[in-house]
């Protein structure tokens, strides 16, 4: 199933009172089928303030996300949870796994609270994104006995479990050595191209950025400018609204 998500003229306040910081101001950005689009911008400038609104972790202050061109804010606390369960895939800078639970039942998580598959498919489809990511021979080691970077690519199978539309990563890579790396954002990239998903990604890795379709440059809770990146690999700039 194809999913889009976008949003509107998001604002976004953080804090409260005297230390209350204007975050996003009027973001608005369309994630359509089949595209990676990488956000860049100094730290602080609310990238991953945008990421957790995109993924519905957040409401905006003002403006929208929508789901399919349908707006998310009239949907119960429950039903935010189950479209982002079943819809959107979730890649953070802190992996946030359970340390006690094996690779193959951390990925597993998530298809367990979707409910759609049997024990052994689950565990079926938790080898082969393991086997994808580069540990096939880890699959029963407690996480906290694997490397950070090892965390890092079970939490990247872990966000393919559940098959979702739309993939947000916050620093996917940023664990990785140069290899892994690559292969992370090439597997990525390869299950957007070949199943028609989405990635929307938060980088200070150049070369990663450059690859997507689109880079989105980030400055005080804003996007600056938007550039495509076309089939003949030559940059375009183009205003943010377009």
């Amino acid at each position: 199933m194809k999913f889009s998500l976008s949003c509107r003229d998001v604002e976004r306040y953080l804090g409260e009172d005297e230390s209350r910081v204007h975050a996003l101001r009027g973001v608005s950005l369309d994630i359509a089928p089949g595209t990676v689009h990488a956000v860049v911008g100094p730290s602080g400038c609310g990238k991953s303030t945008l990421l957790y609104v995109l993924g519905l972790l957040d409401q905006p202050d003002h403006g929208s996300v929508m789901l399919n061109s349908e707006p998310a804010s009239h949907l119960s606390d429950e039903e935010l949870s189950r479209r982002r369960n079943e819809f959107i895939g979730f890649i953070f800078q802190f992996h946030f796994l359970m340390e006690d639970f094996t690779a193959e039942e951390n990925v597993m998580i998530p298809m367990r609270r979707l409910g759609k598959l049997s024990d052994s498919a689950m565990r079926e489809r938790a080898r082969e994104l393991l086997e994808a990511v580069g540990l096939e021979g880890k699959l029963r080691r407690p996480s906290r006995h694997l490397s950070g970077g090892e965390q890092q690519r079970v939490a990247i199978a872990r966000a393919l479990a559940n098959d979702p539309g739309v993939i947000l990563a916050d620093e996917p890579t940023g664990n990785l050595d140069t290899d892994n790396s690559h292969r992370a954002f090439d597997l990525l990239r390869s299950v957007v191209r070949e199943k028609q998903k989405a990635l929307f990604l938060v980088t200070h890795n150049p070369e990663i950025a450059k690859a997507c379709d689109w880079i989105h440059e980030m400055q005080d809770g804003r996007i600056m400018v938007t550039v495509r990146h076309d089939q003949r690999s030559n940059l375009e700039a183009i205003s943010p609204e377009n």
